[in-house]
């Protein structure tokens, strides 16, 4: 059976679960190659928390920018020792003064698409296998571009995702939290709706959309991560990724 005909088998079934029933599902299907990738943003932690409970031991990748923001950083570390998660940490395999020479001094000015792409889109997609099945925290409400998120499918790189969110809604998420009083990013509370690098996040007004702050002033709207394209990418040079379990 191949994956398209995997996705179409599964839809039906897991858009009726809620997201403890899903991840349990999908770990049947697919065993051990269930992994879960996280920024720590609220929508993740809901997630988490579902993961915790149900699949302790499943891989949650974290892709390390070395630009995210501290308090990103001290909440990974802190649910990592708190939740025992599994988390491994990704990053790039090339040096700053590498990518410097690559991107210039200020990527994230000046070529953000390509500083999106070394530093998280392919740490990613090197860590990734033909068989590894994505479980994220993915929703319509978050913007247009995920507006069509399914329970399950298949990306344009060929990727099969799952995503117990899909159709949640921000405050679903956040009545979430409260209800079980879970950590969260305190930027949340400095009006970041969506946390990423800090050099491409910023607050946004009262009002604003979900993804607003992120690559303000541009017509970037995603990294790249969660867009159709090509497994396979021309004018790159790859290096093998760094991948470990943080201190």
């Amino acid at each position: 059976m191949n994956k398209v005909q995997i996705a179409e088998k599964l839809e039906k079934t897991l858009e009726r679960l809620d997201p403890r029933e899903i991840i349990s599902l999908a770990y049947q299907e697919f065993g051990e190659h269930l992994v879960m990738t996280t920024a720590f943003g609220y929508s993740g932690i809901v997630l988490l928390s579902y993961v915790k409970d149900t699949l302790p031991q499943l891989p949650v990748y974290f892709i390390d920018t070395r630009f995210h923001f501290e308090e990103t950083l001290k909440l990974a570390e802190k649910l990592k020792s708190e939740w025992k998660l599994n988390l491994i940490y990704l990053s790039t395999g090339f040096t700053e003064n590498e990518l410097k020479d690559k991107l210039g001094p200020k990527p994230y000015k000046t070529n953000p698409d390509w500083c999106c792409h070394y530093r998280k889109v392919e740490p990613l997609l090197d860590a990734f296998s033909e068989e590894t099945v994505w479980l994220n925290s993915t929703r319509r409400d978050q913007s247009h571009t995920r507006s069509k998120t399914r329970a399950i499918e298949i990306d344009g790189r060929g990727q099969l995702k799952v995503n117990p969110l899909f159709n949640w809604t921000k405050d679903d998420c956040w009545n979430h939290i409260r209800k079980y009083d879970l950590p969260y990013n305190p930027l949340h509370d400095q009006f970041y709706p969506s946390i990423g690098c800090w050099p491409c996040t910023h607050p946004v007004d009262e009002g604003g959309s979900e993804r607003d702050g992120r690559w303000a002033g541009s017509e970037k709207v995603e990294c790249g991560l969660h867009l159709n394209g090509s497994r396979q990418t021309s004018q790159i040079t790859t290096i093998p990724v760094k991948k470990f379990k943080g201190d």
